[in-house]
């Protein structure tokens, strides 16, 4: 995905999905890869850039939350799905 405007414009992200298989159970699993590539003419990019050692830590800590929110969620879809009860 290639951000066209707002925070973040001309910054990339690249989220690949990909199957791993079935678990004991039967459930598939899969695994998620993210890659995000930034880019800003703003001013103070370059002082969050000379920041970014202090931030990573923080920011893995928010990303790590947000993708297991994101894989709970896509699992319970998953469940819907798979026992025709998804609505819609």
């Amino acid at each position: 995905m290639h951000i066209t405007e707002g925070e973040g414009a001309g910054s990339t992200v690249e989220t690949h999905a990909t199957p791993l298989g079935a678990d004991d159970t039967g459930r598939p699993r899969t695994a998620v890869i993210e890659a995000v590539i930034a880019a800003s003419n703003r001013p103070g990019f370059g002082v969050a850039r000379l920041a970014a050692p202090l931030l990573r830590p923080l920011a893995r800590t928010a990303a790590s939350r947000l993708w297991r929110d994101d894989l709970a969620y896509a699992e319970r879809r998953w469940q819907l799905r798979s026992t025709g009860r998804f609505p819609g």
